[in-house]
């Protein structure tokens, strides 16, 4: 059974579609876990609030100073006020850097580096003024920054950092403990950590943007993220660890507090 908010997306997708000249019928799911994307040819349609599609329009906008982002190609909001709005971006060459099929652990490393160095790059911008700040620093975290939102070319550059929905301002070591959670702790993340490419993989990225500075206010504030962010989709006890972490994290805290 369909509901009215799945219709009105539907609406939605269908409007924006024309409103972009694209047949709706040909657009491919592209997965993510934020907004709908789809593509088609040489585009991304993505479909959110209002407010997302400008939130999300107004990061990628300032972060294209320091580093490669898809080209905006037009905006399409409702007249009659709906829920729904979209943007049309252009499709980025490149495979996502989780794609370390066929590659030596000395190329896992180098990827994974350039990726790490695109994540610093970031930090150097002045976030939006409308973006709220974790902490009162304006830097400009990305804040959902994992090897399925940076795009690589076959020369192992970054092609495109996309996926900007979460993006705020704050210290980097935010950003940094953000990243190093979704590597270490994310349910789907931590099978992989036996495999060596992908540990050559985050080498490399650990040193580009020092993921292991991150303070330990920054890592706590990392782990109450994720579990907020994952609760509904991973229910019951699979993300005990992550309460285990948190659990640790905040009694080192409060020990170091209380040393006179």
């Amino acid at each position: 059974m369909v509901d009215d908010n799945e219709r009105g997306f539907r609406r939605a997708l269908i409007e924006a579609s024309a409103h972009f000249g694209l047949d709706h019928e040909r657009l491919e799911p592209l997965g993510g876990m934020t907004g709908r994307v789809f593509g088609t040819d040489d585009v991304v349609l993505r479909l959110g609030s209002p407010e997302m599609i400008a939130h999300e329009l107004a990061a990628a906008n300032a972060a294209s100073v320091a580093v490669p982002v898809p080209a905006t190609l037009g905006t399409f909001v409702p007249t009659d006020g709906g829920p729904w709005a979209a943007s049309l971006i252009e499709r980025v060459d490149g495979t996502v850097a989780a794609d370390l099929s066929g590659v030596t652990e000395e190329r896992a490393f180098t990827r994974g580096l350039a990726c790490g160095r695109a994540q610093a790059a970031l930090w150097t911008v002045t976030a939006p003024p409308t973006f709220a700040s974790i902490d009162g620093e304006r830097s400009l975290l990305h804040l959902d920054l994992h090897p399925l939102n940076i795009l690589l070319g076959p020369d192992d550059r970054v092609t495109a950092v996309i996926d900007w929905t979460n993006a705020a301002a704050g210290s980097p070591d935010y950003d940094q403990a953000r990243t190093s959670a979704i590597f270490r702790l994310d349910p789907h993340a931590i099978p992989l950590l036996d495999q060596p490419l992908w540990r050559a993989f985050l080498a490399g990225w650990t040193d580009g943007a020092s993921l292991d500075e991150a303070s330990a206010a920054a890592r706590i504030w990392a782990c109450r993220f994720m579990l907020h962010d994952l609760q509904h989709r991973h229910p019951g006890d699979a993300l005990d660890h992550v309460r285990h972490e948190l659990e640790v994290l905040e009694q080192a805290a409060e020990s170091a507090q209380s040393v006179p």
